[in-house]
């Protein structure tokens, strides 16, 4: 598997013109990719833009805005990015042409930053109606800028201002939470980019080792393939630190019978994996380990049963509780099925895309192309154990696929991999 996959040029043209068609007259909406963090004193963390923005755009270069609309003079799609700068370039790498940005976007207007504030003014000294629409879910420091300076213009204008601001999120939303056919693809990709990293795991595990050796089999295997950044920071847990959901210091030695929980995924063409198993350091589950891991399957089965359009993902949280409850009163844990929510602590599905936590409406209805995580957990503190099972489905017209389906996840598989 390789790294390389892109998404088609086709397919960022056709999301700016579904986002133009869902917005009214006389609107331009504006998107950046934001800037990179500081790390330390001169050092910035990786950069990756802002995922509306690439999702509209297909690209990454840091400080690019994004203008798109309608007006009168009719559909307008331009592009700012940062002008050509050798010593900038010396030092920290290359900036996109005028051509290059043509390229990979598909549009054709172009300018450096520096027009793009006079661009806006200008448009503000119009005596027509404008409204300009943000993205109100974008939580970079540029966006944040760009919104301040928007609002500046429009304060200047007084209450006979002919420019209004509105949120462009909800179209967003609604676009994004379903998914086309070339994005399910890389988000295939992506899971097969993870069972490799898993399979590399899964010889690799052995007592003694430390949490962050495994998880670097799984990181150096997708390396190899040229993902030098997995979906999302990978959780390798041993033990009680199970019971951490978001463990992030994975420092710990890997004891003898301990059960190890992994949560991670590759990204593909931008798109995300999200998978989460439970290893057996030993090899083979115990008695007790492998009652636990039965029912975490049950309750994954369960989801998988229910996902079909027309439900809500509080439906599917709903289904897998009610199994929970009723394994945990057969292992004696619970007198009544109202205090489940002692050991099923966190919600079974989210929606997956370009974000491992995509943008969404948590209260919508499923419909087909939504693609939905199904990761139910019980975790057990008196027995200093717990686990979650995590795979990726798309919903279908009468069900859901399962796309991660040739990721191992029955305890007899993962026993006799290890065994390998």
């Amino acid at each position: 598997m390789s790294y390389s996959n892109k998404l088609s040029l086709q397919y960022f043209v056709d999301n700016r013109t579904r986002l133009i068609e869902l917005m009214s007259q006389d609107s331009l909406a504006v998107f950046c990719a934001g800037r990179p963090e500081i790390r330390t004193a001169d050092q910035k963390h990786a950069h990756f833009a802002d995922r509306s923005f690439f999702y509209l755009s297909g690209i990454e270069q840091e400080q690019a805005i994004l203008l798109i609309g309608r007006t009168s003079a009719g559909i307008r799609q331009i592009l700012f990015i940062p002008p050509t700068d050798m010593m900038h370039e010396r030092w920290n790498g290359h900036i996109i042409s005028r051509e290059e940005a043509v390229e990979a976007s598909g549009i054709e207007e172009i300018y450096y930053l520096e027009a793009f504030e006079g661009m806006l003014a200008d448009l503000f000294e119009s005596d027509k109606p404008l409204h300009i629409w943000l993205d109100r879910t974008a939580a970079n420091r540029q966006a944040q800028e760009i919104q301040e300076f928007l609002r500046e213009l429009v304060n200047r204008q007084g209450p006979d201002s002919q420019i209004e601001l509105r949120d462009v999120s909800p179209q967003l939303v609604q676009l994004r939470m379903i998914k086309t056919e070339e994005e399910l693809n890389m988000i295939r990709a992506a899971s097969a980019l993870t069972l490799e990293g898993i399979m590399s795991m899964l010889t690799a595990t052995r007592p003694g080792m430390y949490e962050y050796q495994l998880m670097s089999e799984f990181e150096y295997t997708l390396a190899q393939a040229g993902c030098l950044e997995p979906a999302f920071p990978s959780i390798v847990a041993a033990g009680k630190n199970a019971l951490c959901l978001h463990y992030m210091q994975p420092y710990d030695k890997i004891a003898e019978g301990d059960l190890i929980q992994i949560d991670l995924g590759a990204i593909v063409g931008g798109l995300c994996a999200d998978i989460s198993r439970v290893i057996p350091a030993s090899g083979k589950f115990s008695e007790r380990q492998l009652e636990l891991y039965e029912m975490v399957r049950a309750c994954q089965e369960e989801a998988f049963r229910v996902i079909k359009p027309g439900i809500k993902l509080a439906d599917i949280n709903q289904a897998c509780r009610a199994v929970a409850a009723e394994g945990l009163k057969k292992m004696g844990l619970l007198n009544d099925a109202s205090e489940v929510g002692n050991y099923f602590w966190h919600g079974v599905s989210h929606h997956l895309g370009l974000d491992v936590h995509d943008i969404s409406n948590r209260e919508a209805i499923i419909q087909p192309g939504m693609v939905l995580t199904v990761e139910p957990g019980i975790y057990i503190p008196e027995w200093q154990m717990g686990m979650r099972l995590e795979d990726d489905v798309a919903v279908t017209e009468n069900g859901c696929s399962v796309l991660s389906a040739a990721i191992p996840r029955e305890a007899h598989e993962i026993e006799s991999l290890m065994r390998s």
